[in-house]
């Protein structure tokens, strides 16, 4: 048996405790760097459905029947200019104008969002996270 001398023994206790907590602080930021990730994501979806109700709500008050009609590009422009963070292009966002289910004789405003958002942990492989947000709502009529 090797004896140990008192000095020995408290150098040896205060590396293992650097060890434990460089083990402890890793994976604690690393749960702290998801948690934030996860923040941002839910952030990057509300912006996602917020641009989408925005650009149905233009559409709808400028519908093709409407006396200052909208395109489809001043409709994806609005989507865009509400969520500028996601840096959105025209393919993300498509417009459409379906007849109304309930009102054969009148069209609804549609527009769609689909949004690839990547999650980033450090240590850990890139997620993308797809997003998509629907709404309908019916178009004025004049």
């Amino acid at each position: 048996m090797v004896a140990v001398s008192w000095g020995e023994s408290r150098r040896w206790q205060s590396g293992v405790t650097m060890v434990e907590f460089s083990l402890v602080a890793s994976a604690f930021f690393m749960l702290i760097f998801g948690v934030i990730q996860m923040a941002l994501a839910v952030f990057a979806y509300n912006s996602v459905c917020a641009a989408d109700r925005e650009a149905v709500r233009y559409a709808m008050v400028h519908g093709p029947s409407s006396a200052n009609p909208a395109t489809t590009s001043q409709i994806q422009q609005v989507a865009m200019n509400v969520a500028p963070s996601l840096n959105l292009q025209t393919s993300n966002i498509t417009v459409s104008w379906p007849t109304d289910s309930n009102i054969p004789s009148q069209q609804d405003a549609q527009v769609t969002i689909s949004y690839n958002y990547k999650i980033h942990i450090p240590f850990m492989s890139t997620i993308t996270l797809p997003l998509s947000s629907n709404s309908q709502m019916l178009a004025s009529q004049s």
